[in-house]
């Protein structure tokens, strides 16, 4: 998703199709590449990007990202370790940000470190998902205020990014763990004035069927404040089911209600979000939904310090045993989770440490925390380093 580099338009995921050029930049501080990745800070993209000419292509800015991190937990889910360490990105980033014609490549390795879920080492988790080539694609600008992208795109949907490094916290929270998070397919963006419209046909959990439909319409209030609804669903049953593409959410829809305060030392961003999964009579299920709510919120302490923090729950429908899609710890269990992580950051290295806690209710036997599945809470210790260049 094309993201530009502002206030409240990189906090809630907005993609927009105006672009400022490097060349607009002066010499000394040069304006990052304005495609992407988004960041919701306290890391940022780096300003001196390097670039070169290229014949009849133009400018190209090349840069990435590396980190790693570590963590230990509690209640060890089976299959997961108390205590690890891995690579969570390292990833170069290749982009052509002016013109008519314009493209944004992202190739490496990349983990998702997600609360209340076993961690996937990088390796593992980048042949499982979505390849080496994780996002990808070609954008057609004729003009600042319309373009059209095509290729493998982050999702519309949810106010928290795909990688680690573009998020407040380490491990992304529970109501992303519902999201779709990448797909394939076209995506058309039109501004107008404080009005900005994203929608996009695609194929969903990356299932290869292209029958999602998305969209994003975000209003700008002012210079601090935005408000943004989101929403999409799958257009017609689909029968794959896989890791990366879980059958139950691929076939349901999903709606966020987002507003992003964004001023001086605070970042403030309460945000809703409602997923329905249909009857699917196929294999003769019952529908269920998931409710859920956030609070994300960062201070920053000093021009290098920040204290990020977020808190969540969500409620999930159906009757325990019964043909109700499990869509948390079992069918009508919810969770509550509360995340801190402070955060270091200078030129383009960082360096931030989380403790986050995650309290379940409802579960089903086997279905949450421990080696059996029936703790009922989990508290994680994490630390992260890495420049983003």
């Amino acid at each position: 998703m094309t993201r530009r580099i502002s206030a409240a338009a990189a906090l809630i995921g907005l993609t927009l199709a105006t672009a400022a050029t490097a060349e607009d930049a002066p010499p000394a501080a040069p304006a990052p590449p304005a495609l992407g990745p988004s960041f919701s800070g306290p890391m940022s993209a780096n300003a001196a990007t390097y670039n070169f000419d290229l014949p009849v292509l133009g400018k190209i800015y090349a840069g990435g990202v590396v980190s790693g991190f570590a963590q230990t937990q509690s209640n060890t889910i089976f299959g997961d370790h108390p205590s690890r360490g891995d690579a969570s990105n390292a990833m170069a980033i290749i982009q052509k940000v002016d013109g008519v014609v314009q493209f944004y490549l992202q190739a490496g390795i990349y983990s998702f470190p997600a609360i209340g879920t076993p961690y996937l080492r990088a390796t593992t988790n980048t042949d499982a998902t979505f390849g080496a080539l994780p996002v990808a694609f070609l954008k057609i600008a004729p003009s600042a205020n319309f373009s059209i992208q095509a290729g493998k795109l982050p999702t519309l949907i949810g106010a928290e990014g795909v990688f680690s490094f573009q998020n407040i916290n380490i491990d992304r929270g529970l109501l992303w763990n519902q999201e779709n998070i990448i797909n394939k397919g076209v995506q058309v963006n039109l501004t107008s004035g404080k009005l900005a419209l994203n929608v996009a046909l695609t194929d969903g959990f990356y299932s290869g069927k292209y029958n999602w439909l998305t969209g994003l319409l975000t209003y700008t209030l002012d210079s601090a404040n935005a408000v943004a609804f989101a929403g999409g669903g799958s257009l017609s049953y689909s029968d794959r089911s896989s890791f990366r593409t879980p059958f139950f959410l691929n076939n349901s829809q999903m709606y966020n209600l987002i507003f992003t305060h964004n001023s001086g030392k605070w970042m403030i961003q309460p945000y809703l979000q409602y997923t329905h999964v249909p009857r699917i009579r196929q294999v003769a299920s019952t529908s269920a939904d998931t409710y859920g709510g956030a609070l994300l919120v960062k201070y920053a302490a000093s021009e290098h310090f920040s204290i990020p923090a977020r808190v969540e729950y969500i409620d999930s429908t159906g009757k325990r045993g019964s043909a109700a899609p499990n869509l948390l710890y079992g069918q009508g269990s919810n969770a509550f989770s509360a995340t801190i992580t402070p955060t270091y950051s200078y030129k383009v290295f960082f360096a931030r440490v989380e403790a986050n806690y995650i309290s379940a209710s409802g579960i089903t036997a086997g279905s949450a925390f421990d080696t059996n599945g029936n703790k009922k809470s989990q508290v994680r210790g994490l630390v992260e380093i890495g420049a983003v260049f």
